[in-house]
């Protein structure tokens, strides 16, 4: 309800939660880009300001990684 009030008002919610691989994903937004989360703890980080592209990197990367 809260996200929906600042939404509302103008003020950006950056935070992202995707469903990948069987893992809920938390992307989390900082001063220098976003933070991912699985179960709490940071795993990585991505340096970008666009939400989508974060997760699209991140993505990427895992996939190449296999």
């Amino acid at each position: 309800m809260a996200k929906v009030v600042l939404r509302r008002q103008g003020i950006g919610v950056k935070e992202k939660v995707v469903r990948f691989r069987g893992a809920t994903l938390v992307f989390r937004f900082n001063q220098q880009g976003y933070d991912i989360l699985i179960n709490g703890k940071k795993v990585h980080e991505v340096k970008t300001t666009d939400i989508n592209e974060a997760v699209r990197i991140y993505k990427t990367t895992l996939s190449s990684a296999c």
